[in-house]
């Protein structure tokens, strides 16, 4: 795809497809509606009836793993023009969910920008994290009620220090899990844009900050998501244990890799269930959502 395009003026882009959207359609802020709309329907390749109830992002290295698997949940899955954007249909209810490996903070935006201005009203960051205190173990699940903003993408959508999830989110993510046998930790998390750049007196600064985990997007969806009046929430399953010295190079036992593959296996199911159910179906559902 290229955006070579893009200029100061009303230019348009340019894709791969032969088609355009015009450089005013990517202002944003809320919700758009009438000519705007039809630019990103017709952008996407999508019906104004198939706009997701649901947005589920994942920030991983194996993009190809984790979509088959996640894809694997839905019903009448199909790309988007947007490379790397998913439709399906949610099998409880055939609500249309859009799913998208992305990883860091500026490709996570992206589609928190696109299907903000159509009007999702949910976003689901899922993924790993890194520990940073004592008692978050790998194989543990993460839910940053607040993340410090250490990206650099969050500044474009009015976020700055802090961004927040939403607490009924939180609140039903966690019920879900509990039942579900999983240690969970809620409260401040931190994200950054350097993997790598994670010397001890960092990870050391992060500890005595109180922060629970430490990751590549969520802040960033958390501020893209309040920009556009979007619920958000994100769960990470904790792979390293930075502070005891453990990356993600570090050898794990068996134990602990099935902890890992445990948590990772169960995020999309969760994230699914916290969009309410469409009113047309049934309301016999397992759905915790608000």
């Amino acid at each position: 795809m290229s955006t070579s395009g893009r200029g100061p003026g009303h230019d348009p882009i340019h894709f791969n497809g032969g088609w355009t959207v015009r450089y005013g359609a990517l202002q944003g802020g809320a919700p758009v509606a009438g000519e705007q709309r039809g630019d990103w329907c017709e952008a996407l390749g999508l019906e104004e009836s198939d706009i997701p109830g649901l947005v589920v992002l994942e920030g991983s290295w194996w993009q190809r793993e984790r979509t088959a698997q996640r894809l694997a949940t839905l019903d009448d899955v199909r790309e988007l023009r947007f490379p790397e954007y998913h439709l399906g249909c949610r099998q409880a209810d055939a609500m249309p969910v859009l799913y998208s490996c992305v990883y860091g903070a500026p490709r996570a935006v992206e589609p928190v920008h696109v299907f903000g201005q159509l009007g999702t009203p949910t976003v689901v960051q899922i993924g790993s994290c890194g520990s940073l205190q004592p008692q978050v173990r790998t194989g543990d699940v993460v839910l940053a009620e607040t993340a410090a903003i250490g990206e650099g993408a969050s500044q474009y959508y009015g976020g700055f220090d802090t961004s927040a999830a939403t607490p009924a989110l939180v609140d039903c993510a966690e019920a879900d899990l509990r039942a579900r046998g999983f240690r969970v930790h809620r409260g401040a998390h931190v994200t950054t844009s350097a993997l790598f750049a994670q010397p001890p007196e960092r990870v050391a600064a992060w500890h005595g900050a109180g922060y629970l985990g430490v990751d590549m997007e969520t802040s960033a969806v958390f501020s893209a998501a309040r920009y556009f009046g979007m619920q958000a929430v994100s769960l990470l399953f904790v792979w390293d244990e930075l502070l005891a010295g453990r990356s993600f190079l570090h050898p794990y036992t068996e134990a602990e890799r099935a902890a890992q593959s445990r948590a990772n296996d169960v995020l999309m199911d969760v994230a699914l269930n916290l969009a309410p159910l469409r009113a047309s179906t049934s309301t016999a559902s397992t759905s915790t959502a608000p």
